[in-house]
């Protein structure tokens, strides 16, 4: 990718009232926490497919008024971009080039702000923090994005109150629940990855996936998808369990892991976020040249490091579960060794807080770059195997 310096993305999903993904808001920052200019800004869009990045839901892109009136618009899909903007940086002209532009297709989102009146009758989405929530906000509460919910309580008394779109950290921060039992279908699947873990034997694990057509079916779905790129199809459980080896089997089971149970909105969105943060780790510890099982195991530090926000129970209750090793059980539960490291890196990286992990990129041998660079091939792996 062509790029002059050091960009990251950070890439946070917009729920719908079904807590389902609806969207994501993408923002592109250089290393000091600003907004790149126009002219980097435009390189990096000519570079970044859109469709690898968020697949077919629409991305909310945070920008200045000038992107509106630079050529780079022309190669960027409508029906794909909702351009963000500050309304106190708008002018009488940029309402002119906004109403333009919505005609050929694009949307629009506005923040909150004291120049809101003057977009609108434009706005397509407005962007508030819970704390801005007025009676303007009541009336339009069926385009309003709330952001800054920091909790599941919150999530569900605005979503009681009509509102559709929302956006925050509560998306990791699921209601306590005291002593919840992990759902049978899930713990099947945890004791599986653990007899993987422990002891690849193809024909007893045939023996297993074949007693669950649903784990069958998707296994056949995953070693045939646009990630692998093997020369014939595959057409049995025995065949598709010897071509992938253990390494791609764990990292099916855990994706699958996910889409297991009966809260399947909640587990897509930690579904994706987790597997991201695994692949985009996996890269990393090519990058930084760790062995190949410490590579192996950045993914399944990364892909775990929800679980237990899935099943419901305590990180540390987690890893004795499933039997891991020592070094994985303390970048999980401590961010601690170097997969710990990575794992605060992406963690940080997602929240936007680069300034937080700068000397522990450097440390590693890394660039913000590098971690950009890993994102972007994280999310497109991402689109390739979501058919678990």
């Amino acid at each position: 990718m062509p790029l002059k310096g050091d960009f990251y993305i950070t890439k946070i999903p917009i729920l719908d009232y079904h807590q389902k993904i609806y969207g994501y808001y993408l923002t592109i920052k250089d290393q000091e926490d600003r907004p790149v200019s126009v002219n980097n800004l435009a390189d990096l869009l000519v570079n970044v497919n859109f469709e690898k990045i968020a697949g077919n839901y629409p991305v909310f892109l945070k920008v200045d008024p000038e992107v509106l009136k630079h050529d780079i618009i022309d190669y960027l899909p409508e029906s794909k971009i909702i351009f963000l903007l500050d309304p106190d940086q708008i002018n009488e002209h940029d309402t002119e080039i906004i109403k333009e532009l919505k005609n050929t297709g694009f949307r629009f989102a506005f923040g909150y702000s004291q120049d809101f009146q003057k977009v609108k009758d434009i706005a397509d989405y407005i962007f508030v923090k819970s704390s801005q929530i007025d009676s303007q906000i009541y009336a339009l509460k069926d385009r309003t994005v709330i952001t800054e919910l920091h909790s599941s309580e919150d999530f569900k008394a605005y979503l009681d109150e009509g509102f559709r779109y929302f956006k925050g950290d509560f998306i990791f921060k699921p209601s306590t629940v005291v002593e919840k039992k992990i759902d049978p279908s899930r713990l099947a699947i945890m004791e599986l990855f653990t007899k993987v873990r422990e002891s690849f034997n193809p024909k007893e694990i045939e023996e297993i996936i074949k007693r669950n057509p649903d784990l069958s079916i998707s296994l056949l779905k995953y070693v045939n998808s646009a990630a692998f790129s093997f020369r014939n199809k595959i057409t049995s459980i025995r065949h598709a369990i010897s071509i992938l080896g253990q390494r791609n089997l764990l990292q099916w089971l855990l994706l699958f892991l996910y889409r297991s149970g009966g809260d399947e909105a909640y587990a897509e969105t930690l579904l994706e976020v987790s597997a991201e943060r695994g692949k985009t780790m996996e890269i990393l510890a090519q990058e930084i040249n760790l062995p190949d099982e410490d590579v192996e195991k950045a993914f399944l530090v990364g892909i775990l490091s929800l679980v237990d926000k899935l099943l419901g129970v305590k990180p540390e209750d987690l890893v004795r579960e499933l039997n891991l090793d020592e070094e994985i059980v303390e970048a999980i539960v401590k961010k601690e060794g170097v997969l710990g490291k990575l794992l605060n890196i992406v963690e940080k990286t997602e929240e936007g807080k680069i300034a937080d992990i700068a000397d522990t990129i450097k440390q590693l041998g890394l660039t913000l770059n590098d971690v950009m660079s890993a994102q972007l091939k994280a999310f497109a792996w991402f689109e390739e195997v979501n058919i678990v």
